[in-house]
């Protein structure tokens, strides 16, 4: 194996060293850093995604990787993420400010040093409170687009 790949396990137990799931093509996986104000910000505009702005850092158009996404969202006072769902599971982990993560109808208060484990299709919403709120949340998905958002329409 060489230093810049790793090893795999596929469906079947096969070890893949350094290839990639999809592509069964071996490939170079760089290091990278980013910093969050070189990301675009994205959000704040549309009505099913409530008041929610957020930043992919990594897994998103500026910087894919292939196991994961992670990002910085941001609230403002009294900002609101609706009811929604997903299949790939989420954490959220408070940043600055505080609100409450409703997850199936429990509610979980959120604030600098928290950390939330949100289920795959467990329904869920962010209330931020009068000082607005900010967390990091990750996903175990390769991009941020293949995440598909169920809002409380048609959530179940």
């Amino acid at each position: 194996m060489q230093p810049n790949q790793t090893s795999q396990i596929d469906v079947d137990g096969k070890i893949l060293d350094g290839c990639d799931f999809e592509e069964m093509q071996c490939r170079k996986r760089d290091a990278f850093s980013v910093h969050v104000e070189h990301v675009p910000q994205e959000g704040g505009d549309d009505p099913a995604y409530g008041t929610v702005r957020w930043r992919t850092l990594m897994g998103g158009e500026q910087r894919e990787t292939p196991e994961f996404v992670f990002g910085i969202a941001e609230y403002g006072p009294e900002g609101l993420l609706p009811a929604h769902r997903h299949s790939s599971a989420e954490f959220y982990f408070g940043l600055s400010g505080s609100g409450v993560v409703t997850v199936d109808g429990v509610a979980h208060p959120i604030s600098e040093g928290i950390a939330i484990y949100i289920p795959g299709d467990a329904e869920h919403s962010v209330n931020a409170s009068a000082e607005g709120l900010r967390f990091a949340y990750g996903f175990a998905e390769s991009c941020f687009d293949n995440i598909v958002y169920r809002f409380s329409d048609n959530a179940t």
